[in-house]
């Protein structure tokens, strides 16, 4: 399963690997939803100090890890600790507001330190044709009515998502300073697949992805770069 999840992901951690390069973090990073561990492994590979927050369903066993639901807990590191602090592809899984997560990843960071933040686009191409074909863009209704609404997918689907504007609202509203707020595209026709697609779901993959490169806020991810004053 970890490999069919880095086949897909590979682009995006390609270009946030390429970030953590150009923003030369010194020492200790802090991923947020860290699971699968990937992103980690990668990080400590480039001689950073990495530690990580997962959760009771997605649980990894390390000393540098600790369990947590940032939607409430304080996390469980000191104040002014790490040089960075990434949070890929987390927030759109949470049911309830980002806003508590975001304040704690803003008080474990240095003076100085960064927030990298990636987090799917909602306006991307897909979902405005879904739009104009009377569909939605939210997860399933089926998610909604399993078990009378008492399902287990709260964690594993997309429970809000956002625009980049929005992205950059909540990042700064918890006292970080937007550096860089951008669109890139995370799923490529070119990437690794166990089963081939057919021909005609190549030309669309490859139309759309086109399209995405000729029009970025078509993109289907956001990536917003932060600071935290000295």
């Amino acid at each position: 399963m970890h490999d069919k999840y880095f086949e897909i992901h590979e682009a995006r951690y390609t270009k946030i690997l390429r970030e953590i390069r150009e923003i030369g973090v010194p020492g200790n990073v802090l991923d947020v939803g860290c699971y699968p561990y990937h992103l980690g492994e990668a990080m400590e590979r480039m001689g950073l100090d990495v530690y990580g927050i997962s959760s009771s369903h997605e649980p990894i066993q390390s000393k540098n890890i600790k369990i947590c639901n940032i939607e409430t807990d304080r996390f469980p590191f000191k104040t002014h600790f790490f040089d960075l602090v990434l949070c890929s592809e987390v927030l759109e899984h949470l049911p309830q507001s980002p806003a508590h997560a975001i304040r704690e990843m803003y008080r474990v960071a240095k003076p100085g330190g960064h927030l990298l933040v990636t987090t799917p686009n909602i306006a991307r191409s897909i979902n405005r044709v879904k739009l104009l074909l009377g569909k939605s863009v939210a997860y399933p209704l089926s998610h909604v009515l399993e078990d009378n609404g008492n399902g287990s997918n709260i964690y594993h689907r997309h429970n809000r998502e956002y625009t980049l504007a929005e992205l950059k609202t909540l990042v700064s509203h918890a006292g970080w300073t937007v550096q860089e707020a951008s669109y890139f595209v995370s799923y490529t026709p070119m990437r690794r697949r166990v089963r081939l697609d057919p021909l005609f779901m190549k030309l669309a993959k490859w139309g759309n992805y086109l399209l995405m490169r000729a029009i970025p806020q078509l993109s289907d991810t956001l990536l917003v770069l932060a600071s935290k004053e000295a």
